[in-house]
C-alpha cells in the first residue's frame, strides 16, 4: 500500500487506473470514499489516499507536483473560519461548549476543548469525526500520512494531568510545527509548538 496526493484534475476512476487497480479496490483502500452506487466525495488536491504499490514501490506521486500549491481541506477551511473563539469570564462561550457537545463533554469553556474542536470541525466539514475529547486518543484517528497541509497532529501532554494536545497542521520547519488549534492560551488560534513535543508514532492523521 502507498499513499497518493491528489494532484489537480485528479478523479477516483482516474486514480485508479493510474494505479493499475480496479474501481473496487480502489475504493476499498478508502473507505467512506465513495457510497454503495459509485457516489464520490469531492475530491481536493492535496488531499491523501491510499493506493497500491507496483513492485513494493509506490506506483503514484506521494508529494504533490512541482509549484502546485495545495487546496485548503474542507475541515481546514471550517477551522480557519473559527480563528479567535476564546473562551469567556465570567461566563462560558456558546460556540466552545457547542465544540465540546460534539464529542459528548458537558462543561463550561474551562474545559479542556482541543480535540473538541479538531472533532466539531471535521464533521462540520462533513467527514468522520472520532468523538473523543482526550487529546492523546487522537494518535489511533483515521490513517497516519506524512504531514500534510490540514493533517490532524497530536502532541505530547504540554502540563501536568493533560493527556496532549491536537490540532491541525499549517505549517512547519526543523524546529517547529504551527498549529491551527483550540484550547490554544484559551482561544482557536495558530502557533507554533517544538517538533521535540510531538507525541511519539504516528501522530499525523487524516481522516479515512
Amino acid at each position: 500500500m502507498a499513499s497518493y496526493v491528489i494532484q489537480p484534475g485528479d478523479t477516483p476512476m482516474g486514480i485508479a487506473r493510474k494505479c493499475g487497480m480496479n474501481f473496487d479496490a480502489f475504493k476499498a483502500m478508502n473507505p467512506g470514499l465513495c457510497d454503495a452506487n459509485n457516489h464520490c466525495r469531492v475530491l481536493f488536491p492535496g488531499q491523501v489516499l491510499q493506493v497500491a504499490a507496483a513492485g513494493g514501490a509506490p506506483a503514484t506521486p506521494t508529494q504533490p507536483a512541482a509549484g502546485f500549491v495545495p487546496q485548503a481541506p474542507p475541515w481546514m477551511e471550517v477551522a480557519l473560519r473559527e480563528q479567535g473563539v476564546a473562551e469567556w469570564n465570567p461566563g462560558d462561550n456558546p460556540r466552545i461548549i457547542e465544540y465540546l457537545a460534539s464529542v459528548g463533554v458537558r462543561g463550561g469553556d474551562e474545559t479542556s476543548w482541543c480535540a473538541a474542536f479538531v472533532n466539531w470541525c471535521i464533521m462540520r466539514s462533513g467527514f468522520r469525526g472520532y468523538g473523543i475529547g482526550l487529546a492523546g486518543r487522537w494518535i489511533s484517528y483515521g490513517q497516519a500520512v506524512a504531514p500534510t497541509y490540514g493533517c490532524v497532529v497530536v502532541l505530547q501532554p504540554l502540563s501536568a494531568g493533560a493527556s496532549g494536545h491536537v490540532g491541525f497542521l499549517h505549517a512547519m520547519d526543523q524546529t517547529n510545527v504551527w498549529l491551527l488549534s483550540g484550547n490554544s492560551a484559551n482561544r482557536v488560534r495558530i502557533s507554533a509548538y517544538s517538533r521535540g513535543k510531538l507525541a511519539a508514532g504516528q501522530c499525523f492523521r487524516w481522516p479515512g
